[in-house]
């Protein structure tokens, strides 16, 4: 009975540790990029990827409605937690770390990211009103991402002018560590390369091997989330909020409490909600979209006894949306760290008696 935590736990720890080596690999190729631009795109989007695979994974694996409920679940657990937990608990490093009492936060990054993710949750709740998820939602949330990637690019690099005239490897060497040390670690640039300095291919060759890792890991929390709800005899949905979706977060986490950490609050801020935007719009539209068209299916209807599939999406909305204005009003402190993760204890302990 223990063997599928077992598992969730070595997948976790696996997903958390490999994490490391992708940000490396992924700061490295993104250094020139201005602040506020690198946290909603490469790390978003890499952070991101292992919702996109257990999405995929529970839809091509168990099919049709119950596939994509349990896909769904994942994707819907780990958006609130991304926009509630993600900045709390890089603040709350930061609190303990550096003795910093508030996390700024840019109101324009709220104006555009948060917007546009509230647009997303709107869109995607319409298409569940009337029934299902079909091949032109699908389509509509990939070119919502696309359009959300390009007026990024487009707004925040005139923010701060993009250094190109700098190509020098910004991470020194930090000499060789022992190898039982960088296993334990699953530093893959101790493993690979002895820690010697980072060059385009290295990070490269470093992101290639995070990403196979991170699928292999993502794969084993499909399997064993099935295998938990089917030995408690509990709604796959709920295994799947409450453990994949979490485990799932851990990279975009890691990612957000470094950047705080290194005074980036834009990119740490901007990450948790692009990461949202890259779940419902990717997470769901890819998957769902290559599902139908090889399947030869116009959608996945969404009955009435998959209920709960819609109305954890009115709750994601709702929280959403409360949790924006809440960081619109002031920075993160300590207080409105108590309150928002107040709030998504509210919003778990909702979709447990849903559910």
């Amino acid at each position: 009975m223990i063997t599928p935590f077992i598992f969730i736990l070595l997948a976790t720890y696996f997903i958390w540790k490999v994490s490391d080596s992708f940000d490396t690999a992924a700061t490295y190729l993104t250094r020139n990029l201005s602040e506020g631009i690198k946290g909603p795109t490469v790390n978003a989007i890499a952070s991101s990827f292992p919702e996109l695979l257990i999405s995929s994974f529970f839809l091509f694996y168990i099919g049709d409605v119950q596939g994509f409920s349990a896909g769904f679940a994942t994707i819907i657990g780990s958006s609130i937690f991304n926009v509630a937990l993600i900045p709390t608990i890089a603040f709350i490093v930061m609190y303990y770390k550096q003795g910093i009492k508030t996390f700024p936060i840019d109101k324009r990054i709220i104006q555009q990211d948060g917007i546009f993710l509230i647009i997303t949750e709107i869109i995607l709740l319409i298409a569940l009103w009337f029934g299902g998820v079909s091949i032109a939602l699908a389509s509509v949330l990939i070119l919502l991402y696309i359009f959300y990637i390009f007026h990024v690019i487009h707004t925040r690099s005139k923010d701060q002018k993009i250094s190109i005239e700098k190509e020098v490897d910004i991470s020194d060497s930090l000499g060789e560590k022992p190898f039982l040390s960088n296993l334990i670690q699953i530093d893959l640039r101790g493993l690979l390369f002895k820690n010697k300095d980072l060059t385009t291919f290295r990070a490269i060759t470093i992101l290639v091997i995070s990403i196979l890792i991170i699928s292999v890991s993502c794969k084993q929390l499909v399997s064993s989330s099935e295998h938990l709800s089917e030995i408690f005899n509990v709604n796959l949905f709920f295994v799947t909020f409450f453990i994949t979706a979490i485990a799932s977060s851990v990279p975009d986490t890691i990612l957000s409490v470094k950047d705080a950490v290194n005074k980036k609050y834009k990119d740490a801020f901007s990450n948790a909600y692009a990461s949202n935007i890259f779940d419902i719009c990717i997470g769901i539209g890819l998957p769902v979209l290559v599902y139908l068209l090889i399947n030869g299916k116009n959608e996945i209807l969404i009955t009435s006894t998959s209920g709960i599939i819609y109305f954890s999406s009115v709750l994601l909305l709702i929280f959403t949306s409360i949790i924006t204005f809440i960081y619109w009003l002031k920075n993160i402190n300590i207080y409105r760290t108590i309150l928002i993760v107040g709030l998504y204890s509210v919003f778990l302990t909702t979709v447990y008696y849903i559910s």
